[in-house]
C-alpha cells in the first residue's frame, strides 16, 4: 500500500516537522524546514484537505496561524489547531456548566470564552468545577493551590499536554503544562488527562474538522511518542520525518504495531499525487 493511497486529509505537526523556532511557545527565530512550505502546497493542490497542529497554546489559535504566514505558510486561522482548541470543544460537551480554572495565559483562556465557557484566571484563582493545565510560565503559588484544593474538591484535571519535551532549533525544550500537570498529581494524587498529542481525544477532534474519518487522514510529525503513537492509537496513517525528536534508531526500537507506516528524512519528501 502506497502511503498516500486512500488518504482524504493530512495533519501537519509544526515544531520539528515544518519549522525550527527559538523557543516552544511560539515562532520566535523560526525558520521553515527547507522544503516544508512546497510540501504542504502539493498536499493543498493534490485536492485532500489540510491541517497544522501543535501542543503549544503560548498565544491565540489566530496569532499562530498568522506566524505561519508570514513564514510562508498557505492556511486560514480555522485550518490551525492546538489542545486549547480542543480543550475547549471538549469541556463544552462534557462540562458546559462548569467552572474553569485555567493554569494557562491568553493562548489557553481564548478560546475557552469563544466557546462559551466561563473561566477563572490564574492571575485571579479560585476553586473550579474543571482544572485546566496549559502553558503559563507565570504560575504562582496561590494558583497552584487553587488547582490543588479544587482536585480535592472533586474537580477533573485536564492538560493541553502532557509531552515531556517540544523540539525547538538546537534540540528539545522541557514541556510546561506536562510538568506543571506532573506537579499537582504528585500532590493530589489525581492523574491529569491529556487533552493534546498523543491523545486520541486530540485527533478525533482533529478529523471532525477535516471531515475526514482516521482511516484515511495521514499525520506528518517529528516524535514517535507524541505524533505517531497519536495516529496509530486512532488507526490513521503515520509518517515520521527525521527533523526533530526522534531518529532511526528509536523506530527500530518501537514493535511493529508502534512504527510509522513511512520514516522521511524531511517533510519535502512527501510525494502527493
Amino acid at each position: 500500500m502506497k502511503l498516500l493511497e486512500g488518504i482524504d486529509a493530512v495533519v501537519f505537526d509544526i515544531d520539528g516537522t515544518l519549522l525550527h523556532a527559538g523557543d516552544p511557545s511560539g515562532v520566535r527565530g523560526a525558520h521553515p524546514i527547507p522544503g516544508a512550505t512546497d510540501a504542504v502546497a502539493r498536499a493543498r493542490a493534490s485536492g485532500r484537505r489540510v491541517l497544522f497542529f501543535t501542543n503549544g497554546t503560548g498565544k491565540p489559535p489566530a496569532d499562530y496561524a498568522a506566524d505561519l504566514r508570514a513564514l510562508g505558510f498557505e492556511l486560514a486561522d480555522e485550518e490551525f489547531m492546538n489542545p486549547a482548541v480542543v480543550a475547549a470543544r471538549y469541556l463544552r460537551r462534557r462540562h458546559p456548566d462548569a467552572s474553569v480554572l485555567v493554569l494557562g495565559g491568553p493562548g489557553v483562556v481564548a478560546p475557552l470564552r469563544d466557546h462559551g465557557l466561563r473561566t477563572i484566571e490564574s492571575t485571579a484563582p479560585e476553586r473550579a468545577d474543571v482544572v485546566l493545565v496549559g502553558w503559563d510560565d507565570t504560575l504562582t503559588y496561590a494558583a497552584l493551590r487553587a488547582a490543588c484544593e479544587s482536585v480535592w474538591a472533586g474537580a477533573p484535571l485536564y492538560a493541553t499536554s502532557i509531552a515531556p519535551v517540544f523540539s525547538v532549533a538546537g534540540g528539545p525544550a522541557p514541556g510546561w503544562s506536562g510538568a506543571v500537570a506532573a506537579g499537582i498529581r504528585q500532590t493530589t494524587g489525581k492523574r491529569p488527562v491529556a487533552l493534546g498529542k498523543p491523545a486520541p481525544t486530540a485527533l478525533r477532534e482533529m478529523c471532525r474538522t477535516l471531515g475526514a474519518p482516521p482511516a484515511r487522514t495521514l499525520v506528518v510529525g517529528d516524535d514517535l511518542g507524541l505524533e505517531i503513537a497519536m495516529a496509530r492509537r486512532v488507526g490513521a496513517r503515520a509518517a515520521l520525518v527525521l527533523t526533530g525528536i526522534s531518529t532511526v534508531g528509536h523506530v527500530e526500537r518501537e514493535p511493529l504495531s508502534r512504527r510509522p507506516h513511512a520514516v522521511l528524512p524531511d517533510v519535502s519528501a512527501l510525494q502527493f499525487e
